[in-house]
């Protein structure tokens, strides 16, 4: 359960023939023939809740279901388009 103080969990984990993206956005989760292309789309997922102003966590678990990383993704206080840009 989430709750508004709680990070939203994006896990990403192994079933037969691929992989899993679990997220708060749909009760189905995303199939990807590939690690990677999963582990993508979850850290795209999560900075899509930090744009909307929500703290997210990205979880992958490898083959054996361990928890091999984790990537946070803090909400931003204003909307992208204003943040302030730095001159390189």
């Amino acid at each position: 359960m989430t709750t508004s103080n709680a990070d939203h969990h994006i896990s990403v984990v192994p079933v037969d023939g691929g992989w899993q993206v679990h997220s708060p956005f749909d009760n189905t989760p995303l199939m990807f023939l590939s690690g990677a292309k999963a582990e993508e789309k979850a850290k795209a997922l999560a900075e899509r809740l930090a744009a909307a102003g929500r703290d997210a966590r990205v979880l992958i678990h490898d083959r054996t279901q361990a928890l091999v990383g984790t990537w946070r993704y803090f909400a931003y206080e204003a909307p992208l388009a204003e943040l302030p840009i730095r001159p390189v």
